[in-house]
């Protein structure tokens, strides 16, 4: 892999200068680094051969080759300067560092098991004139060397979607007018990008934008296109280097181009999101410029960031689950709908799948590391329904998902029968191969509409590799059951790489059961403020008074719920329909498929307290005898919410009507998840909310210290608390 002279000439405007130059600015890039790793490392193998494709300083590479040691890492960059330090600063067995160009055949082919491009295919289009034939060839290349099952993720900036032309309003007064580009204000800044930044959109001259009196104070407003708009607003604060990043197009690909470039290449996609890094949007975009429309309407942020995950799949196998039509459900063969009134006279509508839901999580140790056995890849259509419903953060899925082994059992089957059965039929896992298994945790996964109750089991096993999932299905695949590490896992859910509520419910509880720290927290950083007083601790929070308050409601349905057939085609990477499935889901009649939950907090002199709300509901009652039922405040999200930055002031709303409580903060608390996939699209946004200590005061939320909560989690069985909870004690390092 000898380094190219021509390859060298086409890059050297990279070239940023000494040793020290490097240290320096690979030191800017490694602070996100643990983002970047958590967004990878749950969709990597653990073990075989992954490469890094533009290693840079070689951190993020070395970070991959401790997590496993069975996992040969090899990074790959086109200068010398960069392959040195690398390789002087990080070294391990399974770790390595060659001087190549990304974009040409680097490894014979199907000899890889993984590729991560991060934020390095910008640099193939950009130093090769812009050219999207040349970025076209290097996916190509890289594509080729993996191997059937193999990953290839690539993380980087995107082209955004919205109005062709926008509003930009920048400050002026926040530094000079004039000089180093260290001290320019921004609106000096933007003058001098406008002038010289070229792309592939305008080569030749300055980028066109009309300058305007701005209705901000101290701003001026550009008319400019929305995508030259994001290339400033994305490097406005890289100011160190200014003149090497503005050699650099950032954006090449819009979401749509990705994906079509990932399914024509035989990838399935596993998981596509824009990324908006809270950080960066607390820190760079919040009260720094203003973005709006032509008809002066706020716009959402542009994302930061961009992931994009895909599966190499055997030739003529699905790579999209695509809902072709839909329509509501007159004679259901598979889920029903039925109606109960509460004693107020309120009537509430449940819709149940036959027989008992089960959730397995085999898991094992090895080298110190936890590792759980899930499906990956499994084909899950319903989450892909109702595309007409608001995408509130923009990502798309194919259809399959990784997910616990889950089964629907009927009565009469003892569970150790049924366990032993479904790990045989679903991962060719022996009986002789269980050690241990834990009691049941039972617990409502969307008790709001969903008659269902789980019970999940930890199933230790013995240490074992990934296995081909048993074709059980109508498509063309049931995916494989591939070994994860634990915490891996739960660093992709908090930053939305992962969206099985029940994979992350179970593996928290798979961790606290051994001993074993998740980890350090790395979705957004929560900041309490400790106030004065504040609520006192509610005794009662997690057993509300048992209360028989529904019955069966014999005018049938009230019209809330929805029952529809969809009908998913499976397709290839030629776009040829596999298999066309019906399948029967859930959705609300009016409301959007999204749902947030908001998890009340304040902390005081005394500690961190959360608000429980207790309900009454009809699943708990089928279930338990009692309706009543200690839950996180959640609503269905309706369908003028049409972005994620709407949801903080409606759940403000919510919670100050409902509970008569003041938001001071919220907090997007980790990625959004599906907590039931086979019966309901429905999405779940999480939110941690600080409120005012003193209306927390007369609220009807019961109050519960945080340490409490987290103690006593075999008590909550709903599925939302329960993520919630995991997830702000994490965040606010309850959990060690």
């Amino acid at each position: 892999m000898a380094f190219k002279t021509s390859t060298a000439e086409t890059y050297a405007a990279q070239h940023r200068g000494d040793a020290d130059h490097y240290a320096t600015y690979f030191a800017g890039m490694d602070a996100s680094m643990q983002q970047k790793v958590a967004l990878t490392t749950a969709h990597f193998p653990t073990r075989g051969r992954v490469a890094d494709m533009g290693s840079g300083s070689g951190r993020g590479t070395h970070d991959l080759a401790c997590l496993y040691s069975a996992l040969e890492l090899v990074g790959v960059d086109i200068n010398p300067v960069s392959v040195d330090m690398a390789a002087a600063s990080y070294q391990r067995p399974n770790l390595r560092f060659v001087v190549g160009d990304i974009a040409d055949p680097v490894f014979p082919p199907e000899s890889l098991d993984g590729v991560l491009d991060s934020s390095v295919l910008h640099h193939v289009t950009s130093f090769n004139g812009f050219s999207l034939a040349r970025l076209e060839e290097c996916l190509d290349n890289q594509v080729r060397a993996l191997r059937t099952g193999g990953v290839i993720i690539i993380r980087d900036f995107l082209v955004p979607d919205g109005p062709e032309e926008v509003f930009l309003d920048l400050p002026e007064t926040d530094g000079a007018a004039d000089g180093p580009v260290s001290g320019l204000s921004t609106v000096a800044l933007f003058e001098r990008f406008a002038r010289d930044f070229r792309c592939s959109v305008n080569r030749d001259g300055p980028v066109p934008h009309t300058r305007l009196a701005s209705p901000h104070a101290g701003h001026v407003r550009y008319r400019l296109t929305l995508r030259a708009a994001n290339e400033f607003i994305l490097r406005k604060d890289y100011r160190t280097d200014w003149d090497v990043e503005l050699l650099e197009e950032y954006t090449y690909f819009s979401q749509a181009q990705f994906e079509s470039a990932f399914r024509r290449r035989g990838l399935r996609i596993l998981s596509s999101m824009p990324i908006r890094n809270p950080w960066i949007i607390a820190n760079r975009y919040e009260g720094r410029f203003h973005l709006s429309d032509l008809e002066g309407r706020p716009l959402p942020f542009p994302a930061t960031n961009y992931l994009i995950v895909g599966e190499k799949v055997p030739p003529g196998a699905g790579v999209e689950l695509r809902e072709e039509r839909q329509e509501s459900l007159t004679t259901p063969h598979f889920l029903s709908l039925s109606a109960w009134r509460h004693e107020s006279g309120h009537v509430l509508e449940l819709v149940e799948r036959p027989g008992r839901t089960l959730d397995l999580l085999p898991w094992f140790r090895q080298d110190g590391q936890v590792f759980v056995l899930a499906k990956k890849g499994f084909p899950r259509p319903v989450i892909n329904a109702c595309a007409d419903h608001p995408n509130l953060g923009g990502a798309a899925l194919s259809g399959y998902i990784t997910e616990p082994l889950a089964a629907i059992t009927h009565a009469g089957e003892a569970p150790d029968k049924a366990i032993a059965r479904i790990l045989h039929e679903r991962a060719g896992l022996s009986a002789e191969s269980i050690r241990s298994l834990s009691e049941p945790a039972r617990y409502f996964t969307s008790p709001g509409g969903v008659n269902e109750r789980v019970a999940a089991y930890l199933v230790e096993v013995a240490p074992t590799a990934g296995l081909p999932a048993p074709d059980y299905g109508p498509f063309t695949s049931a995916g494989s059951v591939r070994e994860l590490d634990a915490r891996q896992v739960l660093r992709a859910c908090h930053v939305g790489g992962m969206v099985d509520a029940r994979l992350e419910i179970n593996i928290h509880r798979l961790l606290r059961h051994l001993g074993t720290s998740p980890g350090p927290w790395i979705g957004a950083t929560l900041q309490l403020t400790e106030q004065a007083g504040g609520p006192r601790w509610a005794q009662d929070a997690l057993t509300p008074e048992r209360r028989v308050t529904f019955s069966p409601h014999e005018d049938g349905a009230c019209g809330y719920l929805d029952l529809r057939t969809g009908t998913f085609s499976e397709r290839d990477a030629e776009g040829r329909v596999l298999a066309s499935v019906p399948r029967e889901y859930l959705v609300p009649r009016e409301a959007s498929r999204n749902t947030t939950v908001a998890l009340p907090v304040v902390r005081t002199r005394e500690g961190i307290l959360v608000g429980i709300e207790h309900r009454e509901l009809p699943v708990v009652q089928h279930f338990t005898g009692s309706a009543s039922f200690a839950v996180t405040p959640a609503w269905r999200l309706p369908r003028t919410v049409t972005h994620l930055g709407q949801v903080p002031a409606f759940i403000a709303e919510r919670l100050r009507e409902e509970f008569s409580v003041t938001v001071r903060h919220a907090w997007e608390l980790g990625g959004s998840y599906h907590a039931t996939p086979g019966v309901t699209p429905e999405l779940v946004w999480p939110f941690a909310v600080e409120v005012e200590a003193d209306a927390a005061c007369g609220s009807r939320l019961r109050w519960i210290p945080l340490e409490v909560l987290i103690s006593q989690l075999e008590e909550v069985q709903d599925a939302h608390l329960l993520v919630v909870a995991w997830r702000l004690a994490h965040a606010l390092g309850v959990l060690g």
